[in-house]
């Protein structure tokens, strides 16, 4: 005889011999919940109607759904489906108990199945883009031919500035560019002027194209003389203009010295910025060495060791010697 596997009492003998426990103790592992009349047992465990649909039932292929199928069932491309979900791709009708065709992974039913067979035929008489593979709608308004193949013209952008193409846009040497830099042969804009460069007298330069009376000095608006000219960012300087901009700039920020410039060690400083690399306190009016190419207040370099002094010492002889002699 045996026992109930939950309340470990008897079972009853005049009862179902395969029973292995009480009906009033079974319970769903799930749930814990009374089984009631409708439950399953999975792996010797017992799982209730809706713990059991849960975990091991159908659910809705519907991109927006997902849900477990509890009534009807509907099968159809390979998947399944609530009834209310298994619809026409193009009308939405319900296509439950209705004849339809797969398409493009899709259920259509038979009257929008046959417009879309008309549109095909349609789309099939015009010229395809070969980017995208799909048929170009207005040729007149969207179509260009590169490299001897017809594209969406939209599919591209101007070589030279960047603007959206349209059906206008002319190949030039291998790329696509709008009308108005067709018709420059492509050169672009002026870096100065921000005009088309539209001659073969054109200077390239620094990144961009300029016309040849634009490419002067920044400074003074002064054309070079020689081919030779000296960049400050991005931007032309002639040889005076960039020796009087670099030489303000400042040896401890690399930038434009401002206020009260202070000379010295051959270079400029900003007035805040000339101080001891090692204390920090500020070397105007004040004397001051030069260590490794920065100054030191001479305290700070009072208290260096004797070999590192000797040095330094050495090297300001060596400086002053060959100042001397102009060399």
């Amino acid at each position: 005889m045996q026992n109930c596997q939950v309340c470990n009492e008897r079972l009853d003998p005049a009862g179902d011999s395969t029973a292995t426990v009480h009906y009033e103790c079974a319970c769903c592992v799930c749930c814990l919940e009374p089984l009631g009349k409708e439950f399953y047992e999975v792996k010797g465990s017992f799982l209730c109607r809706d713990d059991y649909l849960l975990l091991h039932g159908q659910r809705c292929a519907h991109g927006s759904c997902g849900e477990v199928i509890h009534g009807k069932v509907i099968s159809g491309l390979g998947k399944t489906w609530h009834e209310s979900h298994f619809t026409c791709g193009s009308c939405g009708v319900q296509l439950a108990t209705a004849p339809f065709v797969a398409r493009h992974s899709h259920a259509f039913c038979i009257p929008c199945n046959v417009k879309m067979k008309s549109l095909a035929a349609k789309d099939s008489a015009k010229p395809e883009c070969a980017k995208c593979n799909r048929p170009i709608q207005d040729p007149a308004n969207e179509m260009t031919v590169f490299k001897n193949q017809t594209v969406h013209a939209s599919h591209f952008d101007c070589f030279v500035c960047g603007s959206a193409l349209d059906a206008k846009c002319k190949e030039l040497d291998g790329r696509l560019v709008c009308p108005a830099h067709a018709e420059s042969g492509g050169k672009g804009t002026c870096k100065k002027c921000a005009k088309i460069v539209r001659t073969e007298r054109n200077m390239v330069a620094l990144g961009g194209i300029y016309h040849l009376e634009c490419f002067v000095c920044t400074k003074c608006e002064t054309p070079f003389p020689t081919s030779a000219f000296w960049e400050i960012k991005g931007d032309p300087y002639c040889e005076v203009h960039y020796n009087q901009w670099m030489g303000s700039i400042c040896g401890h920020c690399n930038d434009v010295s401002t206020g009260r410039v202070v000379t010295a060690m051959g270079r400029k400083w900003c007035e805040d910025h000339f101080f001891c690399h090692t204390c920090f306190g500020s070397l105007v009016n004040s004397k001051f060495v030069s260590w490794d190419a920065k100054p030191v207040c001479k305290k700070c370099y009072d208290v260096l060791p004797r070999s590192v002094r000797q040095t330094v010492h050495r090297r300001e002889e060596a400086e002053k010697k060959r100042m001397k002699a102009g060399i």
